[in-house]
């Protein structure tokens, strides 16, 4: 078979093949297109056509396609089905496949075809295990190929050949070893199959899971977190009793990672991942507006300190001059150090009994870089100033910006570390409260210290 080339190239030929109801030429290309790049240009073509191109895939293709389609093109193939008119690769689907299909799409797309497929006389998937979305049980495959401890290595191997035949399994690179109540005993890659002799028992050359499996409910990032650690490919899921109920894989593991790490971002950014799509600017407004608060509130709080010390600033206005620069540096090096720490948290390379240690170098950052700005500041409060405030004015420049970026860097990484403690997400709250704090820190130990030692 040819490489998969992008969607876009093809096109304009589908477009033709369509329009001169060729359809027999429209399969053979649609061959040579990878189902994801397909399920890209589908926005391309109208509902009906894109019926058709789904009746012209065989079933696993049309199932990696549908499940690809973002929810609004899902509902409206769904919603405009006849009777009959059900894609052969959906309606053709084995019923375990049909659950994985019914698990990864939303709730009222599933209802939709349900309807559809009673009143077709299509049997919808039943005893498919459901588990909350966000769970390693709602990712996982249900179709995988068990063994027997007490199968021989031909006996595994025939049965896996004919599973693949007949389900047109697409993952085969390990099986797992079910006890007769379908408990996890063992598991077995395909490469210690092939390899061992033909009438070896199974329980001889399987390999312990008890490390490795991954409870059902699970939550799927935590899950990823495992598969990095042990550097895994795939993975049994277990229900409370030990059962085999599942298998994840590190393609199911990819797509968790990359969704996580956007929403993360975005959280940082004070929004959610839903505002890379939606083109609604309502939307987008009512999504950033509570993070933008904090802020706000911030602000005026800092507002209050500043008009605290207005006699001050009144006798010595040189001093407004370097709130701006103190402030905002305290305020980056507190969402460098943030931001390092929820990454940490949620890829686990920093783990919470070891938090002092990260503390620790935090903090020794930040004083390095305060000492280094500070010197640099304090030559400009004299290149600026010159002697008209004698020596006071850049010793309480350099050492308010030294504990500015000292402080900010230790809050930084104790924020994040108090809100995990506190079962709140690090990645929503801990930007806008970090900036808050380090502003009216920074703001208000550079003024108290001017107060004391200027007059």
């Amino acid at each position: 078979m040819p490489a998969p080339r992008p969607v876009e190239l093809f096109i304009p030929e589908i477009r033709s093949l369509l329009q001169g109801d060729r359809l027999e030429e429209l399969k053979d290309l649609l061959l040579e297109i990878n189902p994801i790049d397909l399920a890209d240009g589908f926005p391309q073509f109208s509902v009906e056509h894109q019926h058709l191109l789904l009746r012209l895939l065989d079933p696993g293709r049309a199932l990696e396609v549908f499940e690809e389609l973002e929810t609004p093109q899902q509902e409206a193939l769904i919603g405009r089905l006849r009777d009959g008119s059900l894609p052969a690769g959906i309606s053709g689907l084995a019923g375990e496949s049909a659950g994985r299909l019914f698990q990864k799409i939303p709730t009222p797309v599933v209802r939709k075809m349900e309807r559809f497929m009673k009143k077709v006389r299509i049997e919808a998937p039943r005893n498919v295990p459901h588990y909350p979305e966000g769970t390693a049980g709602a990712l996982m495959t249900t179709e995988f190929v068990p063994a027997d401890p007490e199968m021989t290595a031909r006996a595994v191997l025939e049965r896996l050949q004919a599973s693949v035949r007949l389900l047109k399994e697409e993952y085969v690179q390990s099986l797992y070893v079910t006890a007769p109540n379908g408990k996890l005993v063992g598991g077995l890659t395909l490469k210690t199959l092939i390899s061992s002799p033909a009438d070896i028992k199974v329980k001889d050359i399987m390999s312990p899971v008890a490390l490795i499996r991954i409870p059902a409910r699970m939550d799927q990032e935590d899950a990823a977190e495992v598969f990095s650690r042990y550097k895994l490919i795939s993975a049994p899921v277990v229900d409370d009793e030990i059962r085999l109920v599942g298998v994840l894989t590190v393609d199911d593991i990819l797509d968790v990672v990359q969704d996580e790490a956007t929403e993360d971002m975005a959280k940082l950014a004070g929004t959610k991942a839903e505002d890379l799509e939606t083109g609604s600017f309502m939307r987008v407004t009512v999504l950033r507006m509570p993070w933008l608060l904090a802020s706000y509130f911030g602000g005026i709080l800092a507002s209050f300190v500043i008009g605290h010390y207005q006699e001050l600033l009144g006798r010595v206005l040189a001093l407004a001059t370097f709130i701006p620069v103190i402030a905002g540096m305290g305020g980056n090096v507190g969402t460098q150090s943030s931001t390092i720490v929820v990454r940490g948290l949620a890829t686990g390379r920093i783990q919470l009994d070891r938090i002092w240690k990260v503390i620790r170098r935090e903090f020794a950052v930040g004083l390095t870089l305060g000492l280094t700005y500070g010197c640099f500041l304090s030559a400009v409060a004299v290149a600026r100033h010159g002697t008209a405030y004698s020596w006071r004015l850049p010793v309480v420049v350099g050492v308010g910006i030294l504990t500015s970026m000292t402080v900010a860097a230790v809050m930084g990484t104790m924020t994040p570390v108090l809100f995990k403690k506190l079962k709140i997400d690090p990645a929503a709250v801990s930007a806008p409260f970090v900036s808050t704090a380090t502003d009216l820190a920074s703001i208000g130990v550079y003024l108290l210290l001017a107060s004391k030692l200027l007059f």
